[in-house]
């Protein structure tokens, strides 16, 4: 249990005030599907969550392992560690101000109304998106095959891939640029590291190469390169 948060699940938080609150979403379908999962959450065991005002984590917060299906802060949200959310099964996200977090690996909808301001975006899957009303500041982001809507600037120093994303992009590093290897450890990357015939060394970079590691490493606050770059 999130302290300051009020729950569903104890009744702390009536259902007439999820259906209000799920009002504030920005894309209906979000609200539509909240609501429809209602009646089924307790058989599920998550719950839904409401703070009144801002919340502030000194850790990490993941809404799986809160068992949270569904996150409201009326205010801002502010994370000393990792924040992180999952596609299956899905959970939700609704910061009416501003987020601040160490770092951000997100697989499941993820709407804030103000400003993003992170180390490390990392985006996971497909399924769900974020929403991002005001501006993006981060250290590293690569969004993978998450779709980000951002209504403000992207502005992040370093961007991997092209991400699916509505903001226009700084310039990124493709997939297979060799200069992926100023920012992530060779074991990270299918990275070949050759000679021509005289000598001189040949580099080629395709991907990642565990993707599933970069998350990890994210999550536990650990550098993504030896040098601590990133």
């Amino acid at each position: 249990m999130i302290d300051g948060a009020r729950s569903l699940r104890q009744g702390q938080v009536t259902e007439t005030e999820v259906r209000e609150a799920v009002r504030l979403f920005r894309e209906p379908h979000k609200a539509k599907q909240v609501i429809a999962a209602l009646t089924e959450l307790q058989s599920y065991g998550t719950d839904v969550l409401f703070v009144d005002g801002d919340l502030h984590i000194s850790g990490d917060l993941d809404l799986s392992d809160e068992e949270v299906y569904l996150l409201v802060v009326r205010g801002d949200l502010t994370v000393g560690g990792c924040y992180g959310d999952s596609d299956d099964p899905e959970s939700f996200l609704l910061v009416t101000g501003d987020m601040r977090a160490r770092d951000v690996v997100t697989a499941g909808w993820l709407e804030v109304h103000g400003d993003l301001h992170t180390g490390r975006l990392i985006g996971d899957y497909n399924d769900c998106s974020a929403l991002i009303g005001g501006d993006v500041h981060a250290a590293l982001f690569y969004g993978e095959e998450h779709w980000f809507t951002i209504d403000g600037r992207l502005d992040a120093n370093v961007v991997i891939g092209t991400p699916r994303t509505s903001a226009e992009c700084p310039a990124v590093l493709e997939l297979d640029d060799v200069r992926l290897l100023e920012h992530f450890d060779r074991e990270l990357l299918y990275a070949d590291v050759d000679v021509d015939a005289d000598g001189n060394p040949l580099v080629e970079v395709d991907g990642f190469r565990d993707f599933g590691a970069v998350k990890r490493r994210v999550r536990a606050g650990q550098p993504l390169h030896a040098h601590g770059r990133d």
